[in-house]
């Protein structure tokens, strides 16, 4: 019987140490291994969405120049604003449905960023989910929509681009963007 040999109980002990150390680091591996799969691909689809939308807007692209070049503002609401730009175009910059719209008059409109995906929602980040907020030559926050278009000296732009509810736990991306330009050309 004495020749018969076993493991201890310390070595049991030791071993299921080992094992569970081995398990932790390998849970934090799958999980950092995960994130960077889904979440970080979404994150910066957000980040890529908000910025080309904020860009379009106030540099314009190939078709029309933007807010930087306004030279009247015809309709000033929280969810959109009409300009005249300084090549007399008519561009009208609207929120609806989640999703970012620009027309070219006499055009139709058209998504900005083109590229957004089906699960991607744009809203407003300012004050009661507004997109635009106004403010006169004193700096002082317009009531919207606008009485008096002509007054407005600057225009803020506070943009959300998420998909779904943007959770990092359900590997979803969401950026929220902010910009500024004044427009006294008007």
């Amino acid at each position: 019987m004495r020749n018969i040999r076993g493991f201890t109980l310390i070595e049991i002990v030791m071993t299921i140490l080992i094992v569970g150390v081995i398990a932790v680091a390998g849970i934090d591996l799958m999980r950092f291994t995960i994130q960077n799969t889904f979440f970080l691909p979404n994150q910066l689809q957000a980040d890529l969405v908000a910025a080309e939308a904020l860009e379009i807007m106030v540099e314009g692209d190939s078709q029309a120049e933007g807010l930087r070049f306004c030279q009247a503002v015809t309709t000033a609401t929280a969810s959109q604003v009409v300009v005249t730009n300084q090549n007399a175009q008519t561009i009208t910059y609207n929120l609806s449905g989640g999703i970012l719209y620009r027309t070219i008059a006499p055009g139709a409109a058209a998504k900005i960023p083109y590229y957004v995906a089906s699960n991607m929602v744009i809203s407003g980040g300012g004050t009661a989910s507004a997109l635009f907020t106004y403010y006169d030559s004193t700096d002082t926050v317009m009531t919207v929509p606008v009485a008096t278009p002509a007054n407005i000296h600057r225009i803020r732009i506070d943009l959300i681009a998420q998909q779904g509810t943007g959770s990092v736990d359900k590997f979803q991306g969401s950026s929220d963007q902010s910009t500024a330009i004044n427009v006294y050309g008007i």
